[in-house]
């Protein structure tokens, strides 16, 4: 492969392409990062990045990630007006079955996606190591020339239909839901990979508010969570600049508005009033932008029994999950990390010989948040998908009185939400001690009243 050895190339310049940049470059000479958009100068929505206008949740487990790819991440998104928000403390957090005790469970960070990605790749970009090539699509693979690996990939400049090709050592695949890996792999003569997809058919509608002043307002954020029984729920999270984001979402015959004379009447039909409280009075800033391409799917590329060296596909081009959840940027984060530390020590001639190891290594990231997802999707009835099974119905029993537990017990609501936030495994539900205080707050899990009772104080 000759003097291409030192070079990586990281398809998608998103959360997960940008931190995968960072990790390659410490055992890469050079990476570039080839994206399909302009890439402003300024936080600006993309068109590669069309749930932007969406309300992202950035999980303590994905922030300490980026953190330890980028030192000064965090600092640098504070300073700029992103929030630091203990969960559910600084929430009022409806459940389906009642409100969360306010206590300290984990940590989200939430900004507007634009400026996380915007400040991603402004603080990536100051590595020598790292280049961004915009307004370039990749059309394809180029294989080896013994045809058992990969050592580069076709770029298109937006507008031209002249092609060249990029070699190089290793390329990750970090392009996101409209990722064509499945087709680049066929062409090359390899079987597709097996895929797995559970679709509960959420939709979504988000857009700006500013909020009037109050001095009575103990909370930072809202979040009334759907259910099988109320399809329909909402959040209300404070990104940079004063504003707040608002979105709806809900599935089947529920799936949210966004013409501006509906949008608060589906807020008013919500299970409780806290939420169109919140926003009656608020001053919209924006039109509501909907996203509906909300299905679980898992592209098990780490499982086929023939697969090139020197490629890897990570982030939501490999496992993609329900928005509602919140787990993508999280995930995306934890697979560059753990890439990072897989090729620690590594020269590049090994890490692309090494690529199937490394493959499973980011597939092992997504199997808890897949778990979790998917789990709760097939509570839905409509879900399309394999039907969940006894062992998926006795552990939706389980964790229906988990949540009514944690609604009570402050212990099991902080475990909750250490398990929701990845930074505990969901196997801590589970523990001795665990399964103790839920059998010890053991109730009927009942949905509340359409007006449910007050949330209660901070504490």
């Amino acid at each position: 492969m000759g003097d291409v050895d030192d070079h990586a190339i990281v398809i998608g310049a998103g959360v997960t392409g940008v931190l995968t940049a960072r990790a390659l470059a410490r055992r890469f000479a050079r990476v570039t990062v080839v994206d399909r958009d302009t890439l402003r100068p300024e936080p600006a929505f993309r068109p590669g990045l069309p749930q932007s206008p969406q309300i992202h949740a950035f999980w303590k487990r994905g922030v300490d990630c980026a953190e330890y790819l980028l030192p000064g991440l965090t600092r640098d998104l504070a300073d700029r007006g992103a929030h630091l928000l203990v969960v559910p403390r600084d929430f009022l957090w409806l459940s389906p079955v009642g409100w969360f005790p306010r206590v300290s469970g984990t940590g989200d960070l939430t900004c507007s996606r634009p400026l996380l990605d915007w400040l991603l790749r402004h603080r990536a970009d100051a590595d020598p190591r790292i280049e961004f090539l915009q307004d370039s699509l990749v059309t394809g693979l180029v294989a080896t020339p013994g045809g058992d690996g990969v050592q580069g990939v076709r770029v298109r400049t937006t507008g031209s239909d002249d092609s060249r090709v990029l070699t190089a050592g290793l390329v990750a695949d970090a392009s996101g839901r409209r990722s064509e890996a499945t087709k680049w792999l066929t062409e090359l003569g390899y079987a597709a990979p097996s895929v797995e997809r559970y679709d509960a058919g959420f939709g979504y509608s988000s857009r700006y508010y500013k909020l009037p002043d109050s001095a009575e307002r103990d909370w930072k954020a809202i979040y009334i969570q759907t259910s099988p029984s109320m399809p329909r729920g909402a959040a209300l999270v404070p990104v940079e600049g004063g504003r707040w984001m608002a979105t709806l979402m809900g599935c089947g015959d529920h799936v949210p508005p966004t013409k501006d004379d509906q949008f608060l009447d589906y807020v008013r039909s919500l299970r409780s009033p806290v939420l169109y409280e919140a926003l009656r009075e608020a001053e919209p800033l924006s039109d509501a932008q909907a996203f509906r391409n909300t299905a679980n799917e898992w592209r098990h590329y780490e499982s086929m029994d023939r697969r090139p060296r020197g490629f890897i596909v990570l982030g939501d081009a490999l496992c993609r999950f329900n928005p509602v959840y919140g787990q993508g940027m999280t995930v995306g984060a934890m697979s560059a990390k753990a890439i990072a530390d897989a090729i620690d020590g590594m020269d590049p001639t090994r890490i692309h010989d090494d690529s199937p190891r490394l493959q499973r290594v980011a597939a092992a990231q997504s199997a808890d948040a897949w778990a979790l997802a998917t789990g709760e999707d097939l509570r839905f009835p409509w879900t399309r998908g394999r039907p969940p099974g006894a062992k998926v119905k006795l552990l939706h029993q389980y964790m229906s009185h988990v949540v009514a537990a944690g609604n009570v017990d402050a212990s099991t609501c902080r475990t909750i939400f250490q398990v929701f936030g990845m930074t505990a495994p969901p196997t801590a539900l589970f523990k001795p001690s665990s399964v103790a205080r839920v059998l010890s707050h053991w109730r009927t899990p009942t949905t509340p009243s359409p007006q449910a009772a007050a949330p209660p104080p901070r504490v």
